[in-house]
């Protein structure tokens, strides 16, 4: 493919995320929570102070990673987008440092959680499965956030939809992390560079050169990004919106109240992890 179409399809992806994140705007900040004023969850939650209810809170160590993380990734989003539209004159260069030491910070962070998820004393890897249990609970819990139903199924500590977007994050991390690694030019290892170890010597061949396969991952970095900023808003809007108390736990603004013999299926709902750290 030439370097004109790939112009084009980064405009279109440039159009096209841009407008699918404006629609997720509308879909949860301005049509979900409107819907939720009739529905009395509104009234319930942020007048009568009803919320859901908690029979475990998340450790520290998990949420100081999730704060480290969230932070970093912002971060990385921020600089990643001045580096493609460099609005800053000059700062292309600065832009580029501060992103591959936040990138160093995220990976190192994600190797981090990953250790605590299988290898602490607390390792918590389970609580992230989807099993059968899960998978037969998932339109309950569809049903429940689109106002279907007042009753949320809790088969564990994290609902199914939780575990498939925690799961799906784990896995765009990776995937990010080895098409940031796949723009590295310099050669730095033995002489070459990460694009062409990464990349060049089994991509390039198919798509015209090793410069081709660097700007087909930088396509798909860019989209990967995108993809965080839409799970992220949504991420965040259920956070605040669903479980406000658990969110001002993880910023340590107020301790959870916790209640062991709480039901996550009561007529709130539940929603136990939206702010807990993943």
């Amino acid at each position: 493919m030439s370097a004109i179409d790939l112009a084009q399809v980064n405009i279109w992806l440039d159009y096209g995320f841009l407008v699918l994140w404006i629609l997720v705007l509308i879909v949860f900040f301005v049509v979900h929570l409107g819907v939720s004023i009739p529905k009395g969850r509104f009234k319930k939650m942020w007048i009568q102070h009803i919320w859901p209810k908690h029979d475990w809170a998340p450790p520290a160590l998990p949420k100081f990673i999730h704060f480290q993380h969230l932070t970093m990734m912002i971060i990385l989003g921020v600089t990643g987008f001045l580096i493609r539209f460099p609005v800053i004159e000059g700062g292309r260069g600065t832009m580029r440092i501060i992103h591959y030491v936040a990138m160093v910070i995220v990976g190192l962070n994600f190797l981090w959680r990953l250790w605590y998820a299988f290898f602490s004393r607390d390792r918590d890897f389970r609580e992230f499965a989807v099993g059968k249990k899960d998978l037969a609970s998932l339109l309950g819990v569809v049903a429940y956030y689109t106002y279907f139903s007042e009753n949320k199924p809790h088969v564990a500590k994290y609902n199914v939809m939780q575990k498939l977007a925690y799961d799906m994050f784990g896995v765009l991390m990776i995937l990010q992390g080895f098409t940031g690694l796949s723009l590295i030019m310099q050669p730095i290892i033995f002489g070459y560079s990460p694009r062409f170890l990464l990349v060049g010597w089994w991509l390039g061949p198919l798509v015209g050169g090793t410069a081709m396969a660097g700007a087909w991952m930088r396509i798909a970095h860019y989209s990967i990004n995108w993809l965080f900023i839409i799970i992220t808003t949504v991420h965040l809007y259920l956070a605040a919106f669903i479980d406000f108390p658990c969110t001002l736990d993880f910023f340590g603004l107020k301790k959870l109240e916790v209640d062991p013999n709480a039901y996550h299926h009561d007529d709130h709902g539940a929603e136990p992890a939206a702010a807990h750290a993943d």
